[in-house]
């Protein structure tokens, strides 16, 4: 019997890897392996556990710890060593607070120390003077074959990776969002192998990592396999259930959240008094759909009784973070909303994607409702990150540059959905890669053949 460990820390995780059957075809494909999921706490354990049982799964709860002075340095300094055009923009802003003189000294540190001769070294004297054991233990308990990691761009997962390192344990690290590669760090450790969702990511993780191509793996996106099977209900059957007359178009707004933007109370007013006016003529309903990360107060909710809206996931925290999950109803839901919806607005958002994916207009608002807002909590700022301007660059998203404009644009789609059509079908080609729905099983195949 082999044994692969796989890291389920974050609700991206379990999103990708746990919610798409990936670990379900590991097991299938292969009946002399047994998998180690670990997790952050025991409530998660227990919550997992109730759903995803198998005799030959287990449970390990990793719970965050202090690592000691040297890996926190250097896990400070992985930033250093990374230069886009999302990190000379995330300077800009870190520079309101702390003046023009750090955005200088950030724009030189990464000019000097992002090529690959710097990168390498940091990436040497990381891994030989920096010792971590906190993961031993379970490699002395286990003897693992290999390992799965799905955010190496967290240390907690780098020092997991360190762990396999010591003890000569084959890795496969999962790069398991499209804007990490280009607008966070470098990798402080690096796996065997690597599994990218699509060729873009591939590129970028080659030229600012320094990664030889042949060690990396295009898989696809699991969680989106959802999107190329039919709707669970009929039209008729949700709209019934999001109480929306079938006779009715659905438009949904998708907040940015809290963390990144002050507006979005405000667009959703903006939104129902326009509709209210009929500015988006007859027989218009709009859904706001809050993200699963987020937090909604219930004295926002009290004020607005008009309100239609969802607000998905599980959240094993008090505060905005990695720490939440979806479950199947709730991404099911999310597939019969995008299928049935008219149109998608939201500010730039990942949900813009799943929208292009079932070929639904999407609009990114770019122009402020506030005055005088910070760069950090500007919500279209976002639209000069690196790997947001490739997706702009497809002619997939309509951007939009005041109400005027929204308004118009609603009303075209509204009236034709094919608006755009050609630039969905570019943005899924360069950011979904495959529309058979089996990349799930192409991931679970990598895995199952490296562990032979």
């Amino acid at each position: 019997m082999k044994t692969i460990f796989i890291t389920i820390l974050e609700g991206v995780e379990s999103k990708n890897i746990l919610r798409t059957g990936v670990v379900d075809r590991i097991l299938s494909n292969n009946q002399s392996v047994k998998v180690v999921l670990f997790v952050k706490n025991k409530e998660r354990a227990e919550y997992y556990q109730k759903e995803f049982h198998h005799p030959r799964i287990s449970y390990e709860v990793a719970e965050l710890y202090e690592p000691n002075r040297l890996n926190k340095f250097f896990g400070m300094r992985k930033f250093h060593f990374l230069r886009t055009e999302t990190t000379k923009l995330r300077a800009t802003i870190v520079a309101e607070d702390r003046g023009r003189l750090y955005y200088h000294y950030a724009l030189t540190l990464h000019w000097i120390l992002a090529r690959k001769f710097f990168v390498r070294v940091f990436r040497f004297l990381d891994l030989t003077l920096v010792t971590d054991n906190y993961f031993d233990k379970y490699f002395e308990k286990y003897k693992p074959d290999l390992i799965l990691l799905a955010d190496l761009f967290e240390d907690f997962e780098t020092n997991f990776l360190r762990s396999a390192k010591k003890y000569k344990v084959f890795s496969i690290g999962l790069i398991n969002s499209w804007d990490r590669v280009t607008a966070r760090c470098i990798l402080r450790i690096l796996p065997d192998k690597f599994v990218v969702f699509n060729d873009v990511i591939k590129k970028e993780i080659v030229d600012t990592n320094y990664i030889d191509d042949k060690d990396i793996f295009v898989s696809g996106i699991p969680q989106y396999d959802m999107y190329f099977k039919p709707p669970t209900v009929t039209k008729e059957e949700f709209f019934k259930k999001t109480n929306i007359s079938l006779d009715e178009k659905l438009i949904v707004y998708s907040p940015l959240g809290g963390k990144f933007s002050d507006s979005d109370w405000d667009i959703m007013d903006m939104l129902y008094q326009m509709n209210s006016e009929n500015k988006f003529g007859d027989r218009v309903k709009i859904l706001v759909r809050f993200p699963p990360n987020d937090f909604v107060k219930d004295e926002d909710l009290v004020k607005r009784p008009h309100l239609i809206y969802q607000y998905p996931g599980v959240r094993f925290s008090n505060k905005r973070n990695t720490d939440w999950d979806m479950t199947n109803v709730e991404l099911e839901d999310l597939k019969n909303t995008l299928h049935y919806m008219s149109l998608m607005i939201c500010y730039a958002s990942s949900i813009s994607v799943d929208s292009a994916l079932v070929d639904k207009p999407v609009m990114n608002i770019n122009f402020e409702v506030k005055e005088n807002v910070g760069l950090s909590k500007s919500p279209t700022i976002f639209y000069d990150m690196t790997h947001y301007k490739k997706v702009l660059d497809t002619g997939g998203i309509r951007l939009v540059n005041n109400k005027e404009e929204l308004m118009d644009w609603v009303n075209k789609y509204l009236i034709n959905q094919n608006l755009d059509h050609e630039g969905r079908l570019k943005l899924i080609s360069t950011q979904a890669q495959f529309t058979d729905g089996l990349s799930g099983e192409r991931l679970a195949r990598f895995v199952n053949d490296n562990l032979r």
